[in-house]
């Protein structure tokens, strides 16, 4: 997690997981009532110790004023990225472009400077110290 001053925390996945299944039961108030930078980093490991970072996926996070994690507008997001992939944007016939779920999609995503996503593997490597969520 990227909170507004580029500040990185490390989110274990089964906190996000319990978040996902029951978002009032695990609210973060640090980020009450904000959009926040997320990623997620996929990590090799050799002899359980990370060597490379495989890739990397930037999303944004929104919550509550208390803090809970708004689940709904991460369907949604979801839901419309699978829609540009699967479904058919274009009529029979028709020149229009339906860029609707193109519009939810950009909206759920963010790209990182260099430095910041540099921090990012660094920290995903372990060779950066960043602080757990709680």
């Amino acid at each position: 997690m990227i909170d507004q001053g580029n500040h990185l925390s490390r989110l274990s996945g089964s906190r996000f997981a319990a978040m996902l299944s029951d978002p009032s039961a695990h609210p973060i108030p640090q980020f009450a009532a904000q959009r926040v930078r997320g990623a997620e980093a996929v990590v090799e490991q050799s002899h359980r110790r990370p060597v490379k970072v495989i890739r990397i996926v930037f999303f944004m996070l929104t919550f509550s004023e208390r803090g809970v994690l708004d689940t709904d507008a991460l369907m949604r997001q979801a839901a419309a990225a699978l829609d540009t992939v699967y479904s058919q944007t274009r009529s029979k016939g028709s020149t229009v472009l339906d860029a609707q779920s193109r519009f939810v999609v950009s909206g759920g995503r963010w790209k990182p400077t260099p430095v910041l996503e540099a921090e990012i593997r660094a920290a995903a490597l372990g060779k950066q110290k960043c602080p757990v969520l709680k």
